[in-house]
């Protein structure tokens, strides 16, 4: 039995698209597909908003951006306002069983970090899920894995474009790959400088989103860390 859940072909569960403002960016990317994305509620407490369209097989688009109404500090939303328009940011993996997926990542050497599970009631729609990162630190070309065991279904249902591929390029594609074999993700990662590129089928014809990745991960990060809070502070303070 596979750790990783087959959606119509592909590992990918769902990809991310950033934009530096949700509600702009949801309709700008509207626009230029030619399908109006759905615009949900931002998750109780959360620092992102997100907008969605389905892919197919169970397969879904995230359209994310900040949550006007988190007054906190987070790194990854602070690298996502300075954007200069949509580009991809992360992508998922589903599994049906998070405890033997994290077993197995952590005997290939890539340990499953930032786990956290997630429950909350929006309408009365239920959502419960696990969540993590795969290998140490973030990477936007290595998926994050989620165990859903109860999802908001719009997010995936309703009229969407076409998945035509996920393309990633990244220096250390060998280990990647290597990494992706041993837990069956059906993934290629090109040899290249970090960059990822989504292909879809639209009714305004095929529409590819791509731009360099995002790198969080080792010291380097300590020292983004300090330089986004600094920004961030200096912000509040005007």
């Amino acid at each position: 039995m596979s750790l990783v859940l087959d959606r119509g072909g592909s590992p990918l569960d769902h990809v991310a698209i950033g934009v530096p403002d949700t509600v702009a960016g949801v309709k700008a990317i509207g626009e230029r597909i030619g399908i109006t994305p759905r615009l949900t509620e931002p998750e109780p407490g959360q620092f992102y908003w997100s907008g969605a369209l389905p892919l197919g097989a169970g397969r879904f688009l995230e359209i994310l951006g900040p949550n006007p109404a988190y007054q906190g500090f987070n790194p990854f939303i602070e690298m996502v306002k300075r954007l200069e328009g949509p580009r991809p940011l992360f992508w998922y993996v589903a599994t049906d069983d998070f405890a033997a997926f994290q077993a197995a990542a952590k005997q290939a050497g890539a340990p499953v970090e930032r786990v956290e599970t997630v429950t909350h009631d929006i309408r009365g729609v239920h959502t419960d899920y696990t969540r993590g990162y795969l290998g140490r630190g973030f990477l936007s070309v290595s998926p994050n894995v989620i165990e859903w065991r109860s999802r908001y279904e719009l997010m995936a249902e309703g009229e969407g474009p076409a998945f035509l591929g996920l393309d990633l390029w990244h220096p250390e594609a060998d280990r990647l790959n290597r990494t992706f074999a041993k837990l069956g993700i059906d993934q290629t990662v090109t040899n290249g400088p970090h960059k990822m590129a989504l292909r879809l089928g639209t009714p305004n014809g095929e529409v590819e989103f791509a731009g360099e990745g995002l790198e969080f991960r080792g010291a380097g990060a300590l020292v983004q860390m300090l330089g986004l809070f600094l920004s961030w502070m200096v912000k509040r303070g005007q």
